[in-house]
């Protein structure tokens, strides 16, 4: 059955593609630097994290403005997956009401753009690096194992948050909560060594944690990640993508009627 579901919403692929470039477009459609701004919107915070935590409060990690452009570009991928995934039933309403595909399409194409501009940023990081004679390294190769589990998690969560908001509409505002707690609660600008002790363990069952843990072993400490780490984490982002696929397609019935 679910190899079945997979292959309906596979056939669909380039429907998926069209909608995602459609989102592309019309978000970067009067801007005159264009898809630029996905990297410009974390470049910025950089640079004010870096002055607060350099100048204000000082936190000692080495060469911290790229320590942090490895937490806020996979943090960037993830709230504004969530967010605009969330909506994204309701809002294209009229255009599900006149033409049938799988319902999932239209999540699935929010996040598939928001992972093509975190694509870009990523490459545009790695040349940054490279420009402050940070080379990449052999174990760069682990770089695409880590991009994919992500992207896996995070249409999970995408998926969840999307059933959830188109039966309750309340759910839009306690996601964009949820988002800021989950911001403060990962170690995106500050390392996670700062943590006490006895709260730390909480900090490792986020798994945010540890996707940017792995970009940073891998872009900027230049070793090897977890193995076994990472493989339990790309088991955790299926079992997400599991769960969230499960949940929409169990209540997408009824759909078109509430919206």
């Amino acid at each position: 059955m679910m190899i079945a579901y997979l292959q309906q919403i596979y056939s669909y692929r380039y429907l998926i593609k069209t909608l995602a470039a459609k989102e592309l477009k019309i978000k970067y459609k009067s801007a005159v630097l264009g898809w630029l701004w996905s990297i410009l919107n974390p470049l910025l915070l950089m640079l004010i994290f870096s002055f607060i935590f350099t100048y204000v409060i000082r936190v000692d990690v080495e060469k911290f403005p790229v320590f942090l452009l490895c937490g806020l570009l996979p943090w960037f991928f993830l709230s504004l997956s969530v967010t605009m995934a969330t909506v994204s039933i309701v809002d294209n309403a009229s255009l599900l009401k006149k033409t049938y595909f799988p319902l999932e399409v239209i999540p699935i194409s929010v996040v598939g753009a928001n992972f093509f501009n975190f694509l870009i940023s990523l490459i545009l990081f790695i040349i940054f690096l490279v420009c402050f004679g940070i080379y990449p390294t052999m174990n760069a190769l682990y770089l695409s194992a880590v991009v994919v589990s992500q992207f896996i998690f995070v249409l999970g969560v995408s998926l969840v948050a999307c059933t959830l908001h188109t039966m309750f509409r309340d759910i839009k505002y306690a996601v964009e909560l949820g988002l800021v707690i989950w911001f403060y609660a990962t170690p995106i600008f500050y390392p996670v060594t700062l943590v006490p002790e006895r709260f730390r363990a909480l900090f490792y069952f986020n798994p945010l944690t540890l996707f940017i843990m792995f970009y940073r072993d891998i872009l900027l400490y230049k070793r090897t990640p977890d193995l076994i780490l990472l493989t339990a984490c790309a088991l955790l982002s299926l079992t997400f993508l599991f769960f969230g696929g499960y949940i929409f397609s169990k209540f997408k019935k009824t759909f078109i009627d509430i919206i």
